[in-house]
C-alpha cells in the first residue's frame, strides 16, 4: 500500500465527510506546453470540495493530465473513479477500498486536510512547519520552459523568465537534435545560469553524453518511470545529479531509486504522494538519507499550487521549486492570483487551510462538469 492509498483509507475511516462536490474545469494556458510526453493547450482538471459533518469545507485538486501520457491517470478516468468508487466509499455507500490512483486519492486527502485545518483557523503552512521546521514566507523558483522549435523564441522565453526573478531555468527536452542544439544555445547565452533539463523519460545515452558537458544542476527523469536501472546507468555517465519525477511514486520507490543509484534528487509532488503531510514526510526521508528534494509543478490551478507552495516553504527543500506565478500559466485562474515578491520568489499563502479558495465567478466561467454527492 502506497502513502496515497493509506492517506485515502484514513479519510474514509474518519467517517466525517458529509458531502463531496466534483468540479471539472478547463483552464486555457497562455501558451502551449510542450514536453516529452506531448503538448497541452488547456488544463483539464478536477477540483474536489469536501464538506465535513460540522460544515467545515476544504478544497483539493486532481492534477492528472487530459491523456495518460505523463502517468496512467488521466482527467476523465480520475473523475469517473472519484464519482463511482472513491466518493461512495467516503460517504459510507461502499465498503471496498480504492488503491492505485494516487492523484485522485491525493485530491481527496488534500481537500480533507484543508477542511480540518479551516475548522481550527490553522494554516497548512503553520501545521507543516510545526512538524518539519520553520517555513519560509516566500519560495525561490525554477522557471520551467517548454520545448520550442525556434531558437530565438526559446531564448526570448528564458530571458523573460530571468527578468521576472527566476533563480533557475529548467528546459523540457527530448533527444531530438533541435532540442539539444537549443539547449546548447541557452548555455552559450547564459554561461553562469543555474540550468537543469527534464527529459520526461525520453532521453538516450547519446543525448545524456551531450548533456554532461553543459554544467547542469540536474537531469530530471532521463529514463522511463519504471526503468530505474536505466536511470542508474545514465547517472554513472553524468557528473551532475539525476533527479526523478515520474518514478517518485512512494517512499518505497524513493528508497529503491537511491539504493540502485538511479537518483540522488527527487521531485516531490503532494498531488501524487498522498497529500501534503505524506509528501512532507517523504521529503524528510530523502533529506535524512542525504538526498535533495524540490517541489515540482503540474500546471496546477491556484488550489493545487497553494498546497504545493506550503510544502515548498519547508527548510528541507533547498532546491528551487517549479511553482511559478499564476499569470505565467493562465489569463484567469480559479483563485486569486499567486504572485512573486520583489525578488522573484513565490509568496506562500498564509490564511486558514491552503490559504485561499476558488472565486465563485472565476470557477463558474471555466466549469464544464459538476456533481454533488451527499451521505
Amino acid at each position: 500500500m502506497t502513502e496515497a492509498d493509506a492517506a485515502l483509507a484514513a479519510v474514509a475511516e474518519a467517517g466525517d465527510v458529509a458531502e463531496v462536490e466534483l468540479v471539472r474545469v478547463h483552464l486555457p494556458l497562455r501558451e502551449v506546453h510542450r514536453a516529452g510526453h506531448g503538448e497541452l493547450g488547456v488544463r483539464d482538471l478536477v477540483l474536489v470540495r469536501v464538506t465535513l459533518d460540522d460544515g467545515s469545507v476544504g478544497w483539493g485538486e486532481c492534477s492528472a493530465l487530459t491523456h495518460p501520457t505523463y502517468s496512467s491517470e488521466y482527467t476523465a478516468g480520475a473523475l469517473a473513479l472519484l464519482r463511482h468508487e472513491v466518493v461512495p466509499w467516503l460517504l459510507g455507500g461502499a465498503d471496498r477500498p480504492v488503491v492505485g490512483h494516487p492523484m485522485a486519492a491525493s485530491a481527496v486527502v488534500a481537500a480533507h486536510v484543508d477542511a480540518l485545518l479551516r475548522r481550527t483557523e490553522t494554516s497548512l503552512v503553520e501545521r507543516l512547519g510545526s512538524l518539519h521546521g520553520r517555513p519560509r514566507p516566500a519560495v525561490a523558483t525554477t522557471a520551467v520552459v517548454s520545448r520550442h522549435d525556434d531558437t530565438d523564441e526559446l531564448l526570448g522565453s528564458v530571458d523573460e523568465r530571468l527578468r521576472s526573478g527566476a533563480s533557475m531555468v529548467k528546459l523540457k527536452v527530448t533527444p531530438h537534435p533541435d532540442d539539444m542544439a537549443n539547449l546548447g544555445a541557452v548555455r552559450a547565452t547564459w554561461p553562469d545560469l543555474a540550468l537543469a533539463v527534464d527529459g520526461n523519460g525520453t532521453l538516450d545515452h547519446r543525448s545524456v553524453a551531450y548533456l554532461d558537458g553543459l554544467d547542469l544542476v540536474y537531469v530530471e527523469q532521463p529514463a522511463p518511470a519504471d526503468d530505474l536501472l536505466g536511470s542508474a546507468r545514465m547517472a554513472e555517465r553524468l557528473s551532475c545529479p539525476v533527479a526523478l519525477d515520474e518514478s517518485a511514486t512512494s517512499v518505497a520507490a524513493l528508497e529503491v531509486a537511491m539504493t540502485v543509484g538511479a537518483a540522488t534528487v527527487f521531485n516531490v509532488k503532494p498531488s501524487r504522494l498522498g497529500g501534503p503531510y505524506a509528501a512532507a514526510a517523504a521529503a524528510r526521508h530523502v533529506f535524512d538519507a542525504g538526498g535533495g528534494v524540490f517541489v515540482g509543478g503540474m500546471l496546477e490551478s491556484g488550489v493545487g499550487r497553494a498546497a504545493a507552495l506550503a510544502l515548498a516553504s519547508l527548510p528541507v527543500f533547498a532546491i528551487p521549486s517549479d511553482l511559478g506565478p499564476s499569470h505565467r500559466y493562465f489569463e484567469n485562474d480559479v483563485t486569486r492570483p499567486l504572485e512573486v515578491d520583489g525578488e522573484g520568489r513565490m509568496i506562500v499563502p498564509r490564511g486558514p487551510g491552503i490559504g485561499l479558495v476558488p472565486d465563485p465567478a472565476l470557477l463558474a466561467a471555466v466549469t464544464v462538469e459538476r456533481s454533488v454527492h451527499q451521505r
